[in-house]
């Protein structure tokens, strides 16, 4: 081989391929940075330990499993990293694929994991086609994550974000979860053409930071001795959702406190606590909105402030304002008809 040849060589890494059965840990012993793992169909016993610079590819995600030993994480990723076409499995309190930082890219993988199926806590994670179970099937606590043809399911929550950014594109997170098939309680997510179904006490959960959500389904969050059941939970946080539609909830379609709320075009089917509730001091911005079902429809009270263009309510009562508390509803499109809580207008 020549000096060229082998540096070409060199710079494009090396190929090891490792049979079920064999050891992995060898291999990625040797392994230098650009060198790619072909993991061959069948079990594969041990972690993968700590990844940077390498790519691991098995022979498809339910073809290929990495099993990892009681006590151990199936794989850390704190540098560049990509993981392909494999199935990643690790036992109690553990995580099937944690990512610590660089960047790791995941393609046709499923990370199941006792506690977590994918753990972030820094760095960015790009992802399409990707399985995620666990107590958590998804949890990050800070860096940024970007996942297309996403499935997940977790025990307490499918996908829970606590910090840094997440986006989400095209699957299904379904529960029953105990907490809520997804929970936000910080950063910024932006949801797009997701369906979330049974999710427990709640579909979507948001008691901080920043939800942007498009083409949303949520069904079937389970109302549970008078509790729970709320489609959408909205507390201190922001949410804009657009396109979208709740159906089978269990409580309220949407409960909001101390919000900031912007809906357009959403439908949506109110439960045994009726439809949009909107309560102390949340303010609320209603577009092309549609409520059926049981109602109110929309009710507004402790301080709450909402603004409506042709927004509909087609329940009975339509309305519920508490207008003593300070709670307003200003229907832009009234085309002169009295607002609630106009002079002379009753409390309704």
């Amino acid at each position: 081989m020549t000096g060229a040849a082998a540096l070409l060589a060199l710079l494009a890494g090396a190929d090891l391929l490792v049979p079920a059965g064999a050891p992995v840990a060898e291999a990625l012993a040797h392994a230098v940075p650009g060198d790619t793992i072909r993991l061959g169909p069948g079990e594969h016993r041990g972690a993968l330990g700590r990844l940077s610079g390498v790519t691991v590819i098995g022979a498809g995600a339910g073809v290929t499993f990495v099993l990892a030993p009681q006590g151990e994480d199936g794989a850390v990723i704190d540098g560049d990293a990509t993981l392909r076409a494999l199935s990643l499995i690790a036992g109690p309190a553990r995580s099937a694929l944690k990512a610590l930082g660089g960047t790791a890219t995941l393609d046709g993988v499923a990370l199941q994991g006792g506690a977590v199926g994918l753990f972030v806590d820094g760095g960015r994670v790009a992802g399409r086609d990707v399985w995620l179970a666990g107590d958590y099937g998804f949890l990050q606590r800070s860096g940024a994550t970007t996942l297309a043809g996403v499935t997940a399911r977790g025990g307490r929550a499918g996908v829970a974000l606590l910090g840094g950014e997440l986006e989400l594109t095209r699957g299904a997170v379904t529960g029953p979860s105990a907490e809520a098939a997804i929970t936000v309680a910080g950063g910024t997510a932006r949801l797009a053409e997701l369906v979330v179904r049974d999710g427990g006490p709640s579909g979507l959960s948001v008691s901080g930071g920043r939800v942007v959500a498009r083409d949303l389904t949520i069904a079937g969050p389970r109302e549970i001795g008078g509790i729970g059941g709320d489609c959408l939970l909205v507390m201190r946080a922001t949410v804009f959702l657009s396109a979208s539609e709740l159906v089978g909830c269990g409580g309220a379609a949407v409960e909001a406190s101390r919000a900031e709320l912007l809906f357009d075009g959403v439908d949506a089917g109110g439960g045994s606590a009726g439809g949009f509730i909107f309560t102390d001091k949340t303010r609320a911005e209603l577009r092309a909105t549609l409520v059926t079902g049981r109602g109110p429809g929309l009710v507004a009270m402790q301080g709450a402030r909402v603004r409506g263009w042709q927004a509909r309510h087609w329940t009975d009562p339509a309305l519920w304002v508490d207008c003593g508390s300070g709670a307003r509803v200003e229907m832009l499109d009234a085309h002169g008809d009295r607002q609630p809580c106009s002079p002379g207008a009753p409390e309704r």
